[in-house]
């Protein structure tokens, strides 16, 4: 199958050299590249698209950054500021993209000025553009509501004091515009790593839902709702994939019939360094192992001798239900019959020994031993068989098996949280939490190296993701009309039966539909950059969405400690701490709903002023 490699031609990018400018309104990049020649030739003018993916893509896959505002992965031996509240107006998280909007611009209007361009080909050249400035602008938009709308290529000559769009819901329509007329005029398939029609409408379903979080408008709302539904029901030509784990890796990356865009990378010109891979595996060798005395021993030796940064949370893990092999129902993992069968719950005195710092033991934590003390009865099995399938392609767990090797996360394991020194947790690229990702992990012929060569990709949109929002429009929906209840569980239980292998939900109240696509969400979209995000949508809804909460009010999954869980060496016990390292003062304003306009582009453009700022900042 055809793919497209993010390789612009070298004398071509040559060309595009780019000038500086005085104004805060970034209008780079200059012409001094001769624009027949570009806007001439589709080949030409598709380098120019193509480079343009570059800027707006990664909008869409900075998974470091969003997934560690939560507690889906957990910083080694940090906490972020966002995640504590420690931002203020001065933070700058990106909202100066107006050279990347003057590219998009520029495909706009030099396409539909080209003389030697077909018809067809400006047609989808335009919507392209206008597909990727939608793109950019709800990168923007999500982050802080308003936004200075630039619709065309500014010159040297024109108003660069632009203001704020009145309102958020303005900011959607247009945006929102922008993708009706994408979808119009873009083709129904496209060459892999390409946008095409079906990727507007995944886009559209997604903004849709994030308007009608952030309006307060009712009869909006439900259009809003409405046309989410009809944009999933719009996607032809892809399927869930029964094979949820090859998505994210070397298996799937091109032939998964369920990944709608992808941002492609070769190995011609891609190390391991230069992918999410680096900072998400260990760095251990069989010498630490001998002078800490951790075990086994690697086949390979420094097989794994990567950065890892961060790491899953057990907040994460709990959401991958387990099959009670008693009801055949999904539960959490303590509440099946046949964990609740074999083990016995402990005070945090009876773990005391297994803690590396008293504070990791609080009013929170959990802890349980096996009833049986024989060496082949495991805790360890009855916390990890009969789970939710996507958790053994998303998560590396203690007694798991991985490029070959055992990978052991108790106490005395060989990639334990202390397997460094015996004393420090997430000392030396170890992960904090005992868990790994496997997500988005290739498992290559060659180990993950800095410098080894490798293929990768980054999954933009899938028609899992898209079903899941028609099931939380659907939800929405139902505030009006009670039905929908029903729709919406059948339709997370495609994801849930399909990539899960769970029995389907048997949710009918509004309530439990909510609490049960919650948890399909979290755990279908992990490490996808989505949780921040929904969770800001679903407090903005409030209600069912929100723990019974008002709309706008705390979210307590933003303000929760971030937990790991620690096995003891004969795997009889367990239990589930809070991470050290600041971990303990998540918290969660409600100024957080939308973030700070950076005081810089208000201190430089003299139509907007502090009134315009965001509440609360």
């Amino acid at each position: 199958m055809k793919f497209i490699k993010y390789i612009t031609p070298a004398l071509f990018c040559a060309a595009l050299t780019l000038q500086s400018c005085e104004h805060f309104l970034d209008t780079k990049p200059m012409e001094s590249y001769s624009e027949d020649l570009v806007w001439s030739l589709k080949s030409t003018a598709d380098a120019f698209v193509l480079q343009t993916y570059n800027n707006v893509l990664p909008f869409y896959h900075d998974i470091r950054t969003e997934e560690q505002w939560t507690l889906n992965s957990v910083m080694r031996q940090n906490c972020p500021n966002e995640a504590r509240d420690l931002m203020n107006r001065d933070w700058s998280w990106g909202f100066n993209q107006f050279g990347t909007i003057r590219r998009c611009n520029l495909i706009i209007e030099k396409s539909q000025a080209s003389t030697g361009l077909s018809d067809a080909d400006k047609k989808a050249l335009v919507a392209e553009g206008k597909m990727l400035r939608a793109m950019t602008y709800y990168y923007i938009a999500k982050h802080c509501g308003r936004v200075i709308w630039v619709d065309h290529v500014l010159a040297e000559t024109d108003e660069f004091n632009l203001p704020l769009t009145e309102s958020i819901d303005k900011t959607y329509d247009l945006i929102l515009k922008d993708i009706d007329d994408a979808i119009a005029g873009l083709p129904e398939t496209s060459l892999q790593g390409r946008i095409n029609a079906n990727a507007a409408r995944a886009l559209k379903s997604e903004v849709c839902l994030t308007a009608a979080a952030y309006s307060t408008d009712d009869t909006r709302k439900k259009s809003l709702f409405e046309q989410a539904v009809a944009a999933v029901d719009g996607i032809q030509g892809y399927t869930l994939d029964s094979n949820y784990g090859s998505m994210f890796n070397q298996d799937g990356a091109r032939t998964s019939p369920e990944i709608i865009l992808a941002q492609y990378y070769s190995k011609d010109n891609t190390n391991g360094a230069g992918t999410l891979m680096q900072e998400m595996l260990p760095n251990q060798s069989n010498k630490r192992l001998e002078d800490y005395g951790g075990r086994p021993f690697f086949n390979q030796d420094l097989v794994f001798e990567c950065w890892l940064e961060h790491s899953p949370s057990q907040n994460l893990v709990d959401d991958y239900l387990v099959i009670d092999q008693i009801t055949n129902q999904g539960v959490k993992w303590n509440e099946s019959t046949q964990f609740v069968n074999n083990t016995t719950p402990l005070s945090n005195a009876d773990v005391a020994d297994m803690a590396v710092d008293a504070k990791e033991l609080d009013d929170n934590s959990l802890a349980y031993r096996t009833n049986s003390n024989a060496p082949d009865v495991q805790i360890n099995d009855f916390m990890y068989k009969n789970r939710d399938q996507r958790f053994y392609h998303s998560i590396q767990y203690d007694s798991c098996m991985f490029y070959n090797e055992l990978i052991t996360l108790h106490k005395g394991g060989n990639l334990h949280r202390t397997a460094v020194d015996g004393k420090t947790p997430g000392n030396g690229y170890i992960p904090i939490t005992n868990y790994i990702w496997r997500k988005y992990i290739y498992v290559n012929a060659e180990r993950i190296f800095w410098n080894n060569p490798t293929d990768y990709h980054y999954v933009i949109f899938r028609y899992g993701r898209a079903l899941l929002n028609k099931a939380e429009a659907l939800l929405g929906l139902a505030k009006y009309d009670a039905s929908k209840v029903s729709s919406a569980v059948a339709t997370f239980n495609r994801t849930r039966t399909t990539h899960g292998n769970l029995p389907p939900s048997i949710a009918t109240s509004l309530a439990d539909a909510w609490h049960d696509y919650k948890i399909e969400r979290h755990v279908d979209l992990a490490l996808e950059g989505d949780y921040y995000w929904s969770l800001l949508r679903w407090g903005m809804y409030g209600g069912e969405a929100n723990h019974g909460k008002p709309a706008g009010d705390i979210i307590p999954e933003l303000s929760s400690p971030a937990t790991f869980v620690e096995i003891s060496q004969d795997r009889h016990r367990m239990f589930v701490g809070t991470v050290g390292y600041t971990n303990a003062d998540r918290t969660f304003s409600k100024k957080r709903y939308l973030f700070p306009i950076t005081q810089s582009i208000i201190n430089a453009n003299s139509a907007i002023n502090d009134s315009d700022q965001n509440p609360g900042w």
